[in-house]
């Protein structure tokens, strides 16, 4: 019996396409890996602060990892390898928004979320995104990006899965020795339904269980004010420029 290899961290920034990528490696690592959703498990347990404490099954699981700013400090990185995914943090602020009309909250009641959403409907987006500062999440990312080894570390991005999701797939595969000319035909069913001009009919979709949700990158130059977007540029140069660094080169001016 082949033993089980490292466990693969799909590590990513909040609200950042992190559903649709999960299926399509998941699908990937069909047979190899477990797909845990190991903060989701944690947070609908009642014990979300227990991802600062534990560290994730270390041998042949996928953990998807969205909550950078709880990561572990005391993980040892070189048990895993890390699929590393982020957005645009200009873009992750007005998707914060149309969340707040959308997503549920264990920690309110039915008044006190429509109080709430009232709040910031009247508010408006701009000076919604301008209060809701993300630091600590995109702090959180870089912190462990840095840190892993370059060899156990693949980055992907949401502008890339959107504008060129077959050479995503491609990149992941070949990171993770899988042979996508072996790959079974619902496998490939699986993966086909997750590109963008499809997941208008793809019924696990988030945009098809929640309103708001987007399938390319720049919303924010459609849906903010000139002067809103010049004071997220100012507020998020340092992990625009990560991004820029990170990214492939085709999608660098997206981070503009």
């Amino acid at each position: 019996m082949t033993e089980p290899g490292r466990s693969v961290i799909f590590f990513a920034t909040p609200t950042s396409g992190n559903g649709s990528m999960f299926r399509a490696i998941s699908t990937l690592t069909e047979g190899s890996l477990e797909a845990v959703r190991w903060v989701d498990e944690l947070y609908k347990a009642g014990r979300i602060q227990d991802v600062a404490l534990l560290s994730p099954p270390a041998l042949g699981a996928l953990i998807k990892h969205n909550a950078p700013e709880r990561f572990n400090p005391a993980t040892r990185l070189s048990d895993y390898r890390f699929i590393l995914n982020a957005r645009d943090p200009r873009d992750m602020a007005c998707n914060q928004y149309h969340w707040q009309f959308s997503h549920p909250s264990l920690k309110e009641t039915e008044e006190e979320t429509r109080l709430r959403r009232a709040r910031v409907a009247d508010a408006g987006m701009d000076a919604f995104v301008l209060a809701q500062d993300n630091t600590r999440y995109l702090r959180g990312f870089l912190d462990v990006a840095r840190r892993i080894a370059p060899g156990d570390r693949i980055f992907i991005g949401y502008a890339m899965y959107c504008l060129h999701f077959d050479e995503v797939v491609a990149r992941v595969a070949d990171f993770l020795g899988v042979a996508l000319e072996e790959m079974h035909r619902k496998q490939r069913k699986f993966l086909t339904r997750e590109r963008v001009e499809n997941l208008g009919t793809n019924r696990v979709w988030i945009g098809s269980i929640w309103a708001g949700a987007d399938t390319a990158p720049g919303r924010h130059r459609q849906e903010l004010r000139p002067e809103t977007i010049r004071a997220l540029n100012q507020r998020y140069a340092w992990f625009l420029e990560f991004l820029r660094h990170m990214d492939d080169p085709r999608v660098g001016a997206t981070y503009d």
